[in-house]
């Protein structure tokens, strides 16, 4: 059996992982021309579920390379403009005591894919978008890239991210639902002058129409690993109406920094002053602003031999912090299902059909729970 997968996010790349464990072979292709030629995010939690399907498709030292790059734990605290705790406000996905086991785990989103890399990097090709593919006489399926070249592989996966074209052939009726809403990311270097103000962990500031996360990234270097950890940084993450970073419905998100500063200090004038070097000292991109949406899940139209998996199915909110976990559980499922076939225990067609089930059953139950978080960080209008 061959693989073709289709983008080198996190959740393509765990996959990839997966099925390398698994002894299935694949190519895993990414439109970027490079491993890091964007900026992809910074602060990324990963829960149970997330570190459940890690841990079934790393080897056990990648697994422990993750852990060890992994910030160091701390909890969520939740608090009004004055910086003082609130007790009414709780997302259901948050540990509340990160001393609970399983405790949630911070990674830094670009040192998490570089473990994931490890190992696969001669099967992971840049530069290379896949456009279109059809399916050959003997079920295979070939894949066209931009520029002509073409690859044939016994299944795809396409793992592309949002707004994916390639999506309608196989699951028509999948569409993105732009809820009006968006979030702005950056971070800047932890030096410990706003220790007095922050908790050394999740800081959730809850405005009105918006919320502020703010947090503490601590990592242990003592331990030895293929892959270091970050310096210490802080990161924050803006989420909201627009109306509370001065933007008008509909308005262009293509911002010019000027532009994308002038919300942020919109978005934050109610917060405590102190708190406005963080900001502003920032180093602020125009790649840093996204709209909040959220997939509207089509179904499968034919039995041919193409999947999906991660945002290309499942867009969501990021105010519950799924959706990266299940991109993760998808690869997990995905490798799983796909070694029963390669064992020869089912065909491969009822393999997909199986797992796209299960699939859409808890990814669904995800973008409901990520539009909950987002009534709740603040007041969507979008229906839970």
């Amino acid at each position: 059996m061959k693989v073709i997968i289709a983008g080198a996010g996190l959740g393509g790349l765990c996959l990839a992982q997966g099925l390398s464990k698994a002894g299935i072979g694949f190519e895993v292709y990414e439109r970027d021309a490079a491993f890091d030629s964007r900026t992809q995010g910074y602060r990324i939690r990963i829960d149970h579920s997330g570190q459940q399907a890690l841990a079934a498709c790393l080897p056990s030292d990648l697994y422990n390379a993750f852990e060890n790059t992994a910030a160091l734990p701390a909890p969520v605290y939740t608090l009004d403009t004055r910086m003082q705790t609130m007790e009414d406000k709780w997302v259901d996905q948050w540990i509340r005591d990160e001393r609970e086991i399983p405790a949630d785990l911070k990674a830094d989103r670009h040192t998490l894919r570089r473990v994931l890399m490890q190992g696969i990097e001669d099967h992971v090709h840049f530069g290379k978008e896949l456009t279109a593919y059809s399916e050959q006489p003997d079920q295979t399926i070939q894949c066209l890239f931009a520029g002509g070249e073409t690859a044939t592989a016994n299944v795809l996966v396409i793992a592309n991210g949002a707004a994916s074209t390639l999506v309608a052939g196989c699951f028509p009726g999948t569409s993105l639902h732009d809820t009006g809403d968006i979030c702005i990311y950056g971070k800047a270097p932890w030096n410990g002058e706003l220790q007095q103000l922050l908790r050394e962990g999740t800081n959730v500031i809850f405005g009105e129409n918006i919320a502020g996360i703010i947090d503490v990234m601590q990592f242990n270097r003592t331990t030895r690993s293929s892959v270091m950890p970050p310096e210490d940084y802080l990161y924050w993450a803006l989420i909201g109406q627009r109306s509370s970073f001065g933007l008008q419905p509909g308005q262009s998100l293509r911002l010019s920094v000027p532009q994308l500063q002038e919300a942020v200090a919109q978005a934050t004038s109610t917060f405590p002053d102190a708190l406005s070097p963080l900001f502003t000292g920032a180093a602020v991109t125009a790649g840093a602003i996204v709209p909040v949406r959220h997939s509207v899940q089509g179904g499968r139209s034919q039995q041919v031999r193409v999947t999906v998996s991660g945002d290309a199915i499942h867009t969501m909110s990021p105010a519950a912090g799924l959706g990266a976990n299940t991109a993760l559980r998808d690869a997990a499922a995905l490798a799983a299902h796909l070694k029963k076939s390669a064992d020869g225990h089912l065909p491969l067609m009822e393999t997909l059909l199986n797992y796209e089930q299960e699939m859409l059953s808890y990814s669904a139950a995800a973008i409901s729970a990520s539009k909950k978080g987002s009534a709740l960080l603040y007041n969507s209008g979008d229906n839970p």
